[in-house]
């Protein structure tokens, strides 16, 4: 990442838009000494020098502790660095120079991610790549990424997807990243590129901010396989955030069939929340107008407290019809129908039922229909259960815009298993307003009512700052002072 450089590029904005936040030198060190554990040479053996790379070198930091750190285990080094920006290859050559240390470097103005590499070329990946949103208009590549990430996944992806192309087969790759990179749609084939080549050994995450990256992050480091060794075990990149969280595992489940077998999960996007601001207005006679911050588990919060829409405030929010035009009027026709709401962004999974079909979401609520007619409490009753939300934390765990939550959508929910038990008692209680009742009925028709540890994670998580009863209460909306 560039140092700052002029009085320009010291502004917040500037640094943003090139992503230009330097790594603490704890952190540098620490993911430095996983890199290099196991990795040097014998004194004294024959073979080329170990070549570290750092495809956005910024003020060289990472190579020099690379460079330093192998050195004193023996290893014969050439460092190479690159970066877009000029003051920072001055300021990183001036860093090795001055670093003292006996070896060969290079550090070259240039576009990692344009240039051509070899593959297998270098023995070491090191750095904390740019992290540029591709949501904001300043940073957007444009497109999906050459390096394997979508047209949403931070340009981060791009920098880990080169770095499992280049580095050589029982090399190293230390970065730091966003934590989005763990579980995010847009990443998930750079995930699977990196996992048929190398398997994480080493990890750190903080749930605060570390340095003044605005997003969270983590650290990773890879070893990559042999040519021709077996291939790891299979694993979720969000146990680097679950094990720290102490999200319990899911048991194994007496299930038949997922969720998105018996309903249908769409959620809304910008199409939906522009053709929806003219007509959402105050307590009219139209559907009411629901946000994801009014949905509760098991409880919509409508009428109780204001939401924010398109810059306004509002008590209660309808939704007037004839002010929709008509592609809008029919996505509304299509969700006034029995079905289930889901908030987006969640400590636990929270979930409301709209039996009626009078209720209209908002952007980025998930709609969970009901093929075939099938109970919509049903459906609520099951998402409102420990079991569905620890399976969501252990696949989309790092999503969430903090520490403690995450970012759920229709493909996290679609593979849900669905219980093989008896719901009747879930649903039942949840009708009559018994959360906690009915998320220990869902875990009985998992089969898995034993578990307290789940039961346990789910209550607390859920009651953090209400009142939270014991079974067979309602869990009020009362605050703790």
């Amino acid at each position: 990442m560039p140092p700052l450089q002029s009085a320009g590029s010291r502004t917040s904005a500037g640094r943003k838009r090139r992503g230009d936040y330097p790594t603490p030198d704890w952190l540098v060190d620490d993911v430095v000494r996983h890199v290099v554990d196991g990795l040097a040479r014998t004194p004294g053996r024959p073979g080329p020098a170990l070549t570290v790379l750092d495809p956005a070198c910024g003020d060289g930091r990472f190579l020099v502790a690379a460079g330093r750190a192998l050195l004193a285990a023996g290893a014969d080094v050439e460092l190479v660095g690159v970066d877009i920006d000029r003051g920072a290859v001055a300021a990183a050559g001036q860093a090795i120079a001055g670093s003292g240390l006996d070896l060969r470097w290079r550090v070259e103005h240039a576009d990692a991610l344009s240039k051509e590499w070899d593959e297998g070329s270098v023995d070491v990946v090191v750095g904390n790549p740019p992290y540029l949103s591709q949501m904001a208009s300043a940073t957007t590549r444009g497109g999906a990424s050459a390096h394997g990430g979508g047209p949403y996944a931070d340009a981060a992806a791009e920098f880990l997807g080169l770095a499992g192309r280049v580095v050589r087969p029982g090399g190293r790759i230390g970065l730091v990243l966003p934590q989005s990179i763990l579980a995010s749609r847009d990443a998930a084939a750079v995930r699977a590129a990196i996992d048929r080549r190398a398997t994480i050994t080493w990890s750190w995450w903080s749930p605060t901010h570390a340095f003044d990256a605005q997003v969270l992050v983590c650290a990773l480091v890879f070893a990559a396989r042999q040519a021709g060794g077996p291939a790891a075990p299979a694993r979720s990149w969000s146990e680097v955030v679950t094990s720290r969280l102490r999200v319990p595992a899911v048991p194994a489940l007496h299930a038949v069939g997922r969720l998105g077998d018996l309903v249908r999960l769409t959620a809304n996007f910008r199409d939906q929340y522009y053709g929806l601001v003219p007509a959402v207005v105050e307590d009219g006679s139209g559907p009411p107008f629901v946000t994801s911050g009014l949905v509760d588990p098991g409880h919509c919060a409508w009428g109780e407290r204001d939401v924010t829409f398109a810059k306004r405030r509002f008590g209660r929010p309808t939704v007037d019809l004839d002010r929709l035009d008509a592609r809008m009027r029919r996505w509304a026709d299509d969700l006034l129908v029995p079905k289930v709401l889901v908030a987006n962004q969640t400590r636990v999974i929270e979930a409301v039922a709209d039996p009626d079909g009078r209720l209209l979401p908002g952007v980025p609520l998930v709609t969970a229909r009901p093929l075939a007619g099938d109970d919509v409490w049903r459906v609520a009753a099951v998402l409102t259960s420990p079991v569905a939300s620890a399976w969501a934390w252990h696949r989309a765990a790092g999503t969430g815009l903090s520490a403690d939550t995450i970012r759920l959508g229709p493909r996290w929910l679609v593979d849900l298993p669905w219980p093989a038990g008896d719901l009747a008692p879930a649903a039942t209680a949840l009708r009559d307003g018994d959360v906690v009742g009915c998320g220990l009925a869902v875990m009985d028709a998992y089969g898995v009512g034993g578990d307290a540890e789940l039961a346990s994670w789910w209550t607390e998580r859920l009651g953090r700052g209400r009142r939270v009863p014991g079974r067979g209460s309602h869990i009020g909306d009362t605050a703790q002072p």
